[in-house]
């Protein structure tokens, strides 16, 4: 199949955000003193991931995810704290956070660049994301960046799609190729916007939804494979 423009999610796409995250809860939990050998990232994670699966369902708008992720954590250590606040800290920590790459995405996309159109299709606050792309050289092979704070939608809405688009508006839909690592997010944006989708499975996750990809790969090196 021939494409001519690929559009690349940011986080655990490019970029190891696991790692990124775990850094930002380290320097929140300093922040507010809580001491080292209470700190559980994995109880922030539970807590942060219902609240974005509640916010995918229509149930709490985005600025209560921001806030209150950090208030009901806190919580749990029988601390009290302005969300808005822990918000800025966490956010602040995680743009600061080294980039750490997944393994041959760079060589890739430098090999790309030349033959492909590529942009960043990442949900995210514009500041915070516009700071940690900063620290790349992404700005060599990628010709744009959306941003789903400054878009006004986030994947998997068909808004943030058509905003690519826009921009893009001299290819056909058939000319457009999504990788990511999200199913819910990335794929069924895809799916939705009625473009090809392929889902970047590097940590071997099994499937568990209906959601279908029109590939699967374990490796950024089979991307070629596909667009041979």
């Amino acid at each position: 199949m021939y494409y001519k423009v690929i559009l690349f999610d940011f986080d655990d796409t490019l970029v190891d955000f696991h790692d990124a995250e775990v850094q930002a809860y380290g320097h929140l939990m300093r922040h507010y003193e809580v001491p080292s050998h209470l700190h559980d990232y994995h109880r922030f994670k539970e807590i942060n991931q219902n609240h974005w699966e509640a916010f995918q369902r229509g149930e709490i708008t985005k600025a209560e995810v921001l806030r209150h992720r950090f208030i009901a954590t806190f919580e749990t250590y029988g601390m009290t704290v302005n969300g808005q606040e822990a918000d800025i800290v966490f956010r602040d920590g995680l743009a600061r956070a080294p980039i750490k790459w997944i393994a041959g995405i760079m060589p890739m996309l430098e090999a790309l660049h030349s033959q492909y159109a590529l942009a960043i299709v990442t949900n995210g606050v514009t500041d915070t994301q516009e700071r940690r792309i900063a620290q790349t050289d992404l700005h060599t092979v990628i010709d744009h960046i959306f941003i789903s704070d400054k878009v006004g939608a986030q994947k998997p809405n068909v808004g943030f799609f058509e905003a690519v688009f826009e921009v893009f508006d001299q290819y056909d839909k058939k000319d457009f190729l999504i990788v990511g690592d999200s199913l819910t997010s990335d794929i069924q944006g895809g799916i939705n916007a009625g473009i090809d989708t392929c889902w970047f499975n590097h940590r071997q996750l099994e499937n568990k939804t209906a959601i279908q990809p029109t590939y699967t790969i374990e490796h950024i090196k089979a991307l070629k494979e596909i667009l041979m």
